[in-house]
């Protein structure tokens, strides 16, 4: 139940990001949302976003491509109120990971871009299922 409605809430996030509605975003992002880019060190409030959400779309340059997703790993906490959310992207092999609560209704809390790993490794995925091979 949870997951479906978590999945409902995360469908309608997804869109209003690629087409750019910054006001549906905040509606399903926590009051102090943030996306993390480890790999530069560099974090963005939920505030700074939508400026520049609001000026690329004011200004026709709002064209964000949808990541080919090769797997998605989602993790509750024992009470369904937390899901941390792996997601990987197939043609970087960069991972992304969310975090959602639950307080009423679903919510985003965090956005991060996980660091590059330094040494490749190597990953099968069968039935979008991950199995890391250990050498």
């Amino acid at each position: 139940m949870m997951d479906n409605q978590l999945e409902h809430i995360r469908d309608i996030w997804v869109n209003a990001f690629f087409t750019g509605n910054y006001t549906v975003l905040a509606e399903y992002e926590d009051e102090h949302f943030k996306v993390v880019y480890e790999q530069d060190g560099r974090v963005e409030s939920n505030y700074v976003r939508y400026e520049r959400i609001a000026h690329a779309v004011k200004n026709g340059v709002w064209k964000p491509q949808k990541p080919d997703v090769e797997f998605e790993d989602y993790e509750f906490n024992r009470d369904q109120t937390e899901c941390k959310i792996l997601i990987g992207l197939a043609e970087t092999q960069q991972q992304i990971q969310e975090i959602w609560h639950f307080d009423q209704t679903w919510k985003i809390q965090e956005l991060r871009f996980l660091k590059a790993k330094k040494s490749p490794s190597f990953c099968l995925v069968l039935n979008n299922k991950k199995f890391k091979l250990m050498s």
